[in-house]
């Protein structure tokens, strides 16, 4: 069996073996990582060139962290 397959398989034993408060725990921590990214790209519409400058610090000093 290939790697993927058996990555695939293992997490879907774990998600069986997860208790239902684990399950509830993992979906409200996807769904507030997805209502934070929704905010982003809302600002982000609403105002691209002032978003970019806001955040434009942050995505320069991690562009430098990953060319070492």
């Amino acid at each position: 069996m290939s790697d993927k397959a058996n990555n695939s398989k293992d997490k879907h034993v774990e998600v069986k073996e997860m208790t239902n408060e684990q399950k509830l725990e993992r979906e409200n921590e996807l769904l507030r990582l997805e209502v934070e990214y929704l905010k982003k790209l809302r600002a982000f519409q609403m105002d691209p060139k002032g978003y970019l400058e806001k955040h434009k610090q942050r995505y320069h000093s991690n562009s430098k962290k990953n060319s070492n």
